[in-house]
C-alpha cells in the first residue's frame, strides 16, 4: 500500500514538474506568438498576438503595451501597419500584446454614444451593428472583458512591471483607448489614442489627470476631427495634464498609423507610475 502511494506521488510529481517546466519554457521564447484562449462568456476561442523582446528578463519587471485594433481589424492590425514593429519594440524593450477585443466591431466596452451617429474620421458613415441596444451593450462588454482577460494572462505568464503598463489604439481602438483609459485609469502609466476623437464626447478627463496622454490624428483626416484633437490637447494642457500631440502632414485615417506608431511607443516608454 505504501509503495503504491509512493509511486503515485512520484508520478504526480513528475507530471507537475513537466507541466511547470513546459510553462517556463514557453515563457522563455522571445519573438512573436499567435495565441488563443477559450473565452467562456463568449463561448469561443479568442486569439491574441504577443511579442516578447530579446531584452525580456524573467527576473525583472518588464514594460507592457496593450494595443487595440481599429474597426474591421484583428490582432494583427499593428503588425500589418508596421512591418518593422518588432524592431521598434526591441528598441524600447517592450512586451506587446494585441487582443482581438471579441470581434472586428467590439468597441472595447465603449458606450453606445461612441461613436454614435457621427461620421468617422476617415469620412465614412458609422457602420450599423444590426443588434438591439441591449445586445450591443452586452457585445461591447464582452469586448472589454476580452482585453482585460488577455492582460491578466500576460501578467500571469510573464514578469510585467505594474507601474509600466501602457494602452494604445487606432480609430475604434482609439475610442477604446479613451474609454478603457479613463475607466481603468489606475492600471495605465500612459495612453496613446490614435484617430479616435469626437468633439462632442465626454472623455471623463479628470479621471485621467495623472495619466500622460499622447493624441494623434492624420493631417488629411476629417477637418472637424483634426480641430477637435487640437482642442482636446489644449484642454488637457490647461488642466495641467502631461500630453503629447502628433499630426502627420498629408496622412489619411489609415496611412497615419505607420508614422505615428514610433512616436506613440517613444512617448509611452518615457513614463512610469512611480
Amino acid at each position: 500500500m505504501k509503495r503504491t502511494i509512493c509511486k503515485a506521488l512520484h508520478w504526480s510529481g513528475l507530471v507537475l514538474f513537466f507541466l511547470w517546466s513546459g510553462n517556463v519554457s514557453a515563457q522563455a521564447v522571445n519573438g512573436e506568438h499567435q495565441r488563443s484562449y477559450y473565452f467562456d462568456a463568449a463561448d469561443q476561442d479568442m486569439p491574441y498576438r504577443l511579442y516578447i523582446p530579446e531584452s525580456y528578463d524573467p527576473a525583472a519587471d518588464n514594460p507592457l503595451v496593450v494595443a487595440l485594433h481599429g474597426y474591421g481589424g484583428d490582432q494583427n492590425y499593428f503588425f500589418n501597419a508596421r512591418a518593422d514593429l518588432p524592431a521598434l519594440l526591441e528598441q524600447h524593450g517592450l512586451v506587446f500584446v494585441a487582443p482581438m477585443g471579441l470581434a472586428i466591431d467590439g468597441w472595447y466596452g465603449a458606450p453606445l454614444n461612441v461613436p454614435g451617429d457621427a461620421p468617422r474620421s476617415g469620412g465614412d458613415d458609422t457602420p450599423t451593428p444590426g443588434r438591439t441596444p441591449e445586445e450591443e451593450t452586452q457585445y461591447r462588454a464582452l469586448s472589454e472583458q476580452d482585453v482585460l482577460n488577455v492582460i491578466d494572462m500576460v501578467r500571469r505568464d510573464y514578469r510585467i512591471d505594474p507601474d509600466r503598463i501602457y494602452l494604445m489604439g487606432h480609430s475604434m481602438g482609439g475610442y477604446g483607448t479613451w474609454w478603457l483609459g479613463q475607466k481603468h485609469a489606475d492600471l495605465w502609466a500612459a495612453i496613446a489614442p490614435m484617430s479616435g476623437v469626437l468633439p462632442d464626447l465626454d472623455y471623463h478627463l479628470p479621471r485621467l489627470q495623472g495619466v500622460p496622454v499622447h493624441v494623434s490624428i492624420g493631417g488629411d483626416e476629417n477637418p472637424a476631427w483634426v480641430e477637435a484633437s487640437r482642442q482636446q490637447v489644449e484642454t488637457m494642457k490647461a488642466m495641467g495634464m502631461e500630453t503629447g500631440y502628433f499630426e502627420p502632414e498629408g496622412e489619411s485615417h489609415g496611412s497615419m498609423i505607420a508614422p505615428t506608431v514610433p512616436r506613440a511607443l517613444e512617448f509611452l516608454s518615457r513614463y512610469s507610475k512611480d
